[in-house]
């Protein structure tokens, strides 16, 4: 059950991702009018998408602990919302290793959350590195 919670985890924040891309997308300068500020504008954008993503993740952990469902968190876990949120960043851009301890089937949704920030970063990065070419291309084009 925790693989599936974590899978339907995964599946709803990729669904999210596509949605928040889009917007950045929607607030990014068309290249004829600014080129480099169109680059900056999806970096800040994504790094807002990527925060909320993790606060997302974090106050899902908050509540399936809470629910005493699927495990518990031990270690240096204190119960804290700041503790949450850096068990789900660190889940989020690697592989989770922590002070903290994921103890019962919350690992396999610890895992999930893994793979999917790891999807998603990498959604992320080839969408910027599309902005950036295009800037750089538009740059070249108005030298010549």
């Amino acid at each position: 059950m925790a693989l599936l919670t974590g899978f339907l985890l995964v599946a709803c924040l990729g669904t999210a991702h596509h949605f928040g891309i889009l917007g950045v997308r929607a607030i990014t300068p068309r290249l004829d009018d600014r080129t480099h500020s169109g680059a900056l504008i999806a970096f800040l954008g994504l790094l807002v998408l990527h925060t909320v993503e993790i606060l997302i993740c974090a106050g899902f952990y908050a509540w399936i602990i809470d629910m005493g469902w699927f495990g518990v968190l031990s270690g240096s876990f204190s119960g804290s919302w700041e503790d949450l949120i850096y068990f789900s960043g660190i889940n989020f851009v690697t592989l989770g290793y922590t002070q903290m301890k994921a103890e019962g089937a919350i690992r396999l949704i610890s895992m999930m959350q893994s793979l999917g920030g790891f999807m998603i970063l990498t959604w992320s990065a080839t969408f910027i590195y599309s902005v950036w070419q295009d800037a750089v291309k538009k740059d070249l084009t108005k030298q010549s």
